[in-house]
Order: C-alpha cells, then sequence, then structure tokens
C-alpha cells in the first residue's frame, strides 16, 4: 500500500487563497442556517460551524495574495489593493444638450424603444429579473443601431471572459496587498470598422473572441448587470462587481481608461476608472432612473440615458462631465 508523500506546510502570506470559494461556502451555509431556523436539534451545532467558518474567513482575509470571481469582489477587498472611489459629476445643461441633439435614425430608433418600454411596463411583472432584463437588452440593442454607422458596426459580447488562468493581479501601490480578479464580463460593447473579417470574428457562430481587444482599438465599454435584488443585496451593492470587471478589462487590453456602467435596466449609474501614475480610481455618478412612473411622464430620461451610453462607446463631448 502506498502511502502519502509529506505535504510541505505554507504560510498564509505566500500563498493563494481563492475567497470566492470561502464567500459560497458561507453563503451556503447561512442558507442552511434559515431553512432549519428553529429546529432544537441542529441549532447549537449550526451556530458552532458558523462561528468556526467566520473565523476562517477572517484569517483568509490576512491573505496577502487572495484571489476572487467578480461576482464575489467586495468593496473592502478593492481598498485594500489600494483602489480609491471618487465622484463623478454630470452638467446637466451639457446632458439635455446631448439629449436633444439626435440625429433622424436616433430619433427612430428612441421613438421605437420608448415604446416598447412602455410595453414591457404594461405587460411583464417587474418583481423579477427577466423583466428588468428586458428593458436593458432593448436599450442595448437600441444603442447598437444608434451607433452603427457607414463602415463601422457595433457588437455586444455578453459574458465575455476577460481574465484568464489565474487572473488579473492589482496590488496596493505602498502594503504591496494583492489581490487576483477572474471571471466574465456580462457584457462588452465594442465599436469596430467594418473590414475584413471582423464582423464574423465578433458575431459569427463559434467565432473567437481573442481577437476582441484588438478589433477594438480601445473603442469598448462594459455595462455590468445588477442582478436579481434582495432585502440583503441592494442596487449598489454590484459596484465592487462592476469595478472589478473594469480592472480586469483595462489590465487585459492595457488601457489607460476604461468606461463602464452598472445597470438593472432600470437604474443606472455610470462610471470611469483610470490607471494614473500607478494607482486606480474610479469616479461614480449618480443614479439616472427609468422607472415605470419616470417613463410614463416623459420620454426625455430615455433619451439622456441613450446619448450618455453613445458617448460611453465613442467620446465626443467636451465638458460632459468634471471628476471630483
Amino acid at each position: 500500500m502506498s502511502q502519502r508523500g509529506h505535504k510541505r506546510k505554507r504560510s498564509l502570506q505566500d500563498s493563494p487563497v481563492d475567497l470566492s470559494k470561502m464567500r459560497m461556502a458561507l453563503n451556503r451555509l447561512e442558507a442552511l442556517t434559515e431553512e432549519l431556523d428553529g429546529i432544537e436539534e441542529t441549532e447549537e451545532e449550526l451556530r458552532t460551524i458558523l462561528d468556526h467558518v467566520l473565523a476562517l474567513e477572517n484569517i483568509l482575509k490576512g491573505a496577502k495574495k487572495p484571489r476572487a470571481t467578480f461576482s464575489t469582489v467586495a468593496s473592502e477587498d478593492l481598498k485594500k489593493a489600494g483602489v480609491m472611489r471618487k465622484r463623478l459629476i454630470f452638467e446637466h445643461a451639457k446632458v439635455t444638450e446631448l439629449a436633444k441633439g439626435l440625429t433622424t435614425n436616433a430619433e427612430a430608433e428612441i421613438a421605437d424603444l420608448y415604446s416598447r418600454i412602455k410595453k414591457i411596463y404594461a405587460r411583464v411583472n417587474m418583481d423579477y429579473e427577466p423583466g428588468s432584463r428586458m428593458i436593458l437588452d432593448a436599450i442595448l440593442l437600441a444603442l447598437a443601431e444608434i451607433a452603427s454607422a457607414e463602415h463601422r458596426g457595433v457588437a455586444i459580447l455578453p459574458e465575455l471572459r476577460i481574465a484568464q488562468g489565474d487572473g488579473v493581479q492589482i496590488a496596493h501601490p505602498v502594503s504591496g496587498h494583492e489581490l487576483w480578479l477572474s471571471g466574465h464580463v456580462d457584457y462588452a460593447v465594442i465599436e469596430y470598422e467594418d473590414v475584413s473579417d471582423y464582423k464574423d470574428r465578433l458575431l459569427g457562430p463559434g467565432g473567437s473572441r481573442d481577437d476582441a481587444f484588438d478589433i477594438a482599438k480601445g473603442r469598448l465599454f462594459l455595462v455590468v448587470e445588477a442582478k436579481c435584488q434582495s432585502l440583503e443585496q441592494t442596487f449598489v451593492s454590484y459596484i465592487p462587481e462592476a469595478v472589478s470587471q473594469a480592472i480586469a478589462l483595462l489590465k487585459s487590453a492595457n488601457l489607460p481608461e476604461v468606461r463602464f456602467c452598472l445597470s438593472n435596466g432600470q437604474t443606472w449609474i455610470f462610471f470611469v476608472l483610470k490607471s494614473e501614475n500607478g494607482k486606480l480610481t474610479y469616479y461614480e455618478s449618480a443614479t439616472r432612473r427609468l422607472s415605470r412612473e419616470v417613463v410614463e411622464n416623459s420620454d426625455m430620461p430615455l433619451r439622456e440615458i441613450v446619448q450618455l451610453l453613445c458617448e460611453w462607446l465613442r467620446p465626443t463631448a467636451i465638458g460632459l462631465f468634471a471628476l471630483e
């Protein structure tokens, strides 16, 4: 009978630790605790197990090389890795000017989109995730139609993997604390020159997405979906996931700046991520809303959001926002 070889002990500070698995285990344990709540025979044992798991999580948080998937990244992880948050403030007059300066094609697309969204609100129960996603998908498709032009196309790539292998590394410039990010981005929106075989590479059946960044030449942005929310998980709780996706894109494509949005279709936040002097800073706007009441009252908020999305894909406006 063969004996197992002796496995050398490792230091927590020298070993990469996958925090995603720890957090998934903790979530499942908490769900089990809720399900068995009030059952006398399991109450004490579950409490003991949960205390041990929480203690283990606190120990693992001290790891110097934590790994996490986008969906499990927390604000604390980003702060430890030196990522800073600041404000993005839109100039109201400039946004209004954008919304009123639509092309004939854009006017027709937004009129159709406005009608479609009103129909969604009239026919679909919005208490569930698919309802909001119908609005998000309709807006992105309209954006692609509006932003496409002669010799230029727009491709929407859902579930684009941008962090292969161990993931993308970021590190605090002073402490050296590392964070390794991996996963898929919800939606990458790419503008490309409609030449050669670019369209087939991006949109053809079975086509490879490995060339997406080269084809885009920096003309792209991300839309991160805030999925089904609950009392425990609010809209803004998805911001760390959105920021981590943007960081992975910035690092993978070697870009100085990435624009991205967080949305559930009904609520939108716009962001700019910048890499300056070795430091990562994301700038966050106030929320913009497309609720049932807002849409029924006017199409202007929809016009503004669509035009801002066009700007996020192909920046042209001067003085549209300030970074503070």
